[in-house]
């Protein structure tokens, strides 16, 4: 640009960018993909619980087969090595799910060993309603995924937190039966061991069946019906 001085002479201006000033940049959108990269959480417990979350969702939805580690990453808004950093495969994300069921179960066995007034009887017909209650609220869920967790949980897959959180609530549950064996209302005509593996394989192969029955009957109430049978062979003999 020239512009007109006194003299008559003309001088040349010079703009920001020819005086060696940086020019402005004009703001540049960027892809959707990138975005989301750069907003995906980090490392850290609210990851972790994210992560557990997604998992749920997609196995409930999906099974557990049809979902990758990248979905998992995807639907939690974390990076797929996030994924793996914190739990190295799909089936230790399934253990971290399983120990979550078992950390409940645990909790509600303490409470059962923590009374001391009601009978043993009443206390097992509540341990198979509360647990019926829990597994109805997340029959999508377990209902693709409840075989996995029992091989899971057994250790019978790999290794993990849920084998030895099985073997914890499988020692307590004995306990109670030996309490209850005690107590004088509950047969001494079986070991509490032989007790406690028959109440939890009544447990797992009725919800099984539950899961997989299209008639929408109540968990809680066929539970309650099948604890009343076991309980009258466990009942002492007059």
């Amino acid at each position: 640009m020239r512009l007109e001085v006194g003299n008559g002479r003309s001088r040349r201006m010079t703009t920001p960018r020819q005086a060696g000033r940086p020019a402005e940049r004009t703001a540049t959108r960027l892809p959707a993909r990138e975005i989301k990269k750069r907003q995906t959480r980090s490392y850290g417990e609210e990851s972790h619980a994210l992560i557990l979350q997604a998992a749920e969702k997609l196995f409930a939805t999906r099974g557990l087969d049809n979902v990758s580690m990248q979905d998992i990453a995807e639907a939690a808004n974390v990076s797929r090595a996030t994924v793996f950093n914190q739990f190295g495969s799909k089936q230790l994300v399934l253990d971290a799910i399983t120990a979550r069921s078992l950390e409940t179960y645990r909790s509600l066995l303490h409470s059962a060993l923590a009374n001391k007034t009601t009978p043993t009887p009443e206390l097992l017909r509540l341990l198979f309603e509360r647990m019926g209650q829990g597994i109805e609220l997340n029959r999508s869920l377990y209902r693709e995924v409840f075989v996995e967790i029992r091989k899971v949980s057994m250790g019978l897959d790999q290794s993990g937190a849920s084998p030895a959180l099985r073997a914890e609530t499988f020692a307590m549950l004995v306990t109670i039966f030996e309490l209850g064996q005690d107590r004088g209302d509950i047969s001494l005509e079986y070991t509490a061991e032989a007790l406690a593996t028959a109440y939890d394989s009544l447990l797992s192969g009725a919800v099984i069946q539950w899961l997989h029955d299209r008639r929408k009957t109540s968990l809680p109430a066929l539970l309650s019906s099948l604890v009343d049978v076991f309980l009258n062979g466990a009942a002492p003999k007059a």
